[in-house]
């Protein structure tokens, strides 16, 4: 089952793996609307917390504070709510991709599924993953821009919605969709809840408030990341490039044409990219890891 675009003319709110059903993508304009009912959804969402917290805002002088309940509402009813969303989608997916977790944790010595089928084949399932994970870096974008993260935090989302746009169309990938912008989203979303204690892209004085809550998300963030975003990551990267390695190897492959190819080629240089990144970021937990450490210890002597 190639993917391939489905021009049909019916427009549908695509919110469902049914929705997705068939040898191919729904017709684009269905696909733009899910997009932009997924970046209001969050949006009402984001609201909704900022009115939750401002209910309760007698509970700590930290929510007395406008700026400090937006930070809140942000991380909490955008980040942390889309990353934990995409993350239950490759949950309830990761049937498609099984195979290659028993491969990657020696459960099975050997791979049934083709090269061909893991690059090219149309799946459902991450089609809408994919879909919510561009709706979603759509707003987190603008919240960057908006808050002014950084160029870093800029470069990240606009690669990221461009894996999953090249994902969709011309489309490519979906096996890897549903770990990569599913499942692995998971380490995200807690560190997303982990962001609010950060004293520069977070909320001043709220890890000195709550010190107990921050040493529980730092642990649970810094076991996921090892287990998901280092040992997961680095076996399904290896195997995506050696499946691309093989495709590129057959000479004038009939599904590696036109703007596929390019996307392909693009999309390595984009994930060796994050993966690399992947490495930087276990030091820097390695680092944290050693002052907090440090400060225990300091503390009790």
């Amino acid at each position: 089952m190639q993917i391939q675009n489905n021009q049909q003319s019916k427009l549908q709110l695509l919110t469902s793996v049914r929705s997705f059903r068939g040898k191919e993508l729904p017709n684009h304009a269905s696909v733009a609307v899910t997009i932009i009912f997924v970046i209001f959804f969050l949006l009402m969402m984001e609201i909704t917390v900022r009115q939750l917290l401002i209910s309760i805002q007698n509970f700590h002088p930290i929510l007395q504070d406008e700026t400090k309940r937006k930070i809140l509402a942000r991380h909490v009813g955008v980040d942390a709510l889309s990353c934990f969303i995409v993350s239950s989608f490759g949950w309830k997916a990761r049937h498609v991709f099984q195979q290659m977790i028993d491969y990657a944790t020696k459960k099975k010595l050997t791979l049934t599924q083709t090269y061909d089928d893991r690059l090219f084949q149309y799946h459902p399932e991450a089609a809408r993953i994919l879909v919510f994970f561009i709706g979603f870096q759509c707003k987190n974008l603008v919240d960057t821009i908006i808050w002014n993260d950084g160029p870093e935090y800029i470069a990240h989302h606009v690669l990221a919605i461009f894996s999953a746009g090249g994902g969709l169309i011309p489309g490519a990938f979906h096996f890897y969709a549903i770990f990569y912008m599913g499942l692995s989203e998971i380490s995200t979303g807690i560190l997303c809840l982990l962001a609010n204690f950060d004293e520069d892209h977070g909320v001043p004085g709220l890890a000195e408030a709550f010190p107990v809550v921050r040493a529980i998300l730092g642990g649970l963030f810094a076991i996921s990341f090892i287990v998901i975003r280092v040992f997961l990551w680095g076996s399904l990267t290896y195997c995506y490039f050696q499946d691309v390695r093989q495709a590129f190897q057959q000479k004038n492959h009939p599904k590696l044409v036109g703007g596929r190819k390019l996307f392909t080629k693009l999309n390595n240089v984009s994930l060796g990219f994050i993966t690399l990144l992947q490495v930087v970021w276990l030091f820097e937990i390695f680092r944290i890891l050693k002052l907090e450490i440090e400060n225990a210890i300091g503390s009790m002597t």
